[in-house]
């Protein structure tokens, strides 16, 4: 899609990356002359129903009032009326995500864990204080980007993604999901409680999965990378192993 343009005004110049929700352009404002990034999400639910699309749009906006350096700025948020696409429009960031450092370097030295782990926190609780849950930290969300001033501030991306996927997952019922239906969020990461589909998820969320991803930077694999259950598995729609125990309960 490089040299179309988004929304009517955001052509894109670059593929930045792509993932399972969907891809990430630098893209050039027509309007401002500015260099920004845009995340168009391909994937299904989001892609191809518009209720959980425009739900999606207000998640970004609510986004947009976190004001916090250690928050991605979401700049713009709408629905592409040529292809149907929904976008976001961020600030365009350069460095590397902590998932990629991680594999490139192996487990990080305590201090430099500690100076993430700060800055991780700080970004949270400006979240949390404007009443944003995040549902989904993992190291690919995690961003050290640098400045023009040759700093590395940790940026968190992708808030209230994984809010908006567990209103759409066919067969939730209360609030938890039917064996085999897709787990949201990324297991290995999620709070007891997440896992379980509870509708009662809140900030402490996030503090289990910060610890989670700590505890990797650390040792280079999360607490319970092994693990797997019946029931687990039936989430995850993989091979139940029902030989070994749920850490969950």
């Amino acid at each position: 899609m490089v040299g179309q343009v988004v929304g009517g005004r955001y052509e894109l110049v670059e593929l930045l990356g792509e993932g399972g929700m969907g891809v990430v352009y630098e893209t050039a404002d027509a309007e401002t002359g500015r260099r920004v990034a845009v995340k168009l999400l391909s994937a299904r639910p989001i892609a191809g129903d518009e209720a959980l699309g425009e739900r999606f749009r207000s998640e970004a906006k609510a986004t947009a009032a976190v004001v916090s350096e250690h928050v991605v700025q979401v700049l713009d948020a709408g629905r592409d009326q040529r292809t149907g696409l929904t976008y976001i429009v961020m600030e365009l960031l350069r460095g590397e995500s902590v998932r990629t450092l991680l594999r490139r370097l192996g487990p990080l030295p305590p201090q430099l864990v500690v100076r993430i782990g700060v800055q991780i926190g700080a970004g949270l609780q400006k979240a949390h204080e404007t009443g944003v849950v995040h549902r989904d930290i993992k190291p690919a969300n995690v961003f050290l980007a640098r400045t023009e001033d040759g700093r590395v501030v940790v940026k968190l991306l992708d808030f209230g993604l994984a809010k908006v996927k567990m209103e759409h997952v066919a067969g939730v019922r209360g609030g938890v999901p039917r064996p085999g239906a897709a787990m949201l969020g990324s297991p290995l990461y999620l709070s007891p409680e997440q896992a379980g589909g509870r509708a009662t998820v809140d900030h402490r969320t996030d503090i289990w999965s910060v610890g989670v991803v700590l505890y990797e930077l650390l040792s280079r694999r999360t607490p319970h990378h092994e693990v797997r259950c019946a029931r687990c598995a039936a989430a995850w729609s993989a091979s139940p192993r029902s030989a070994e125990t749920c850490w969950w309960g």
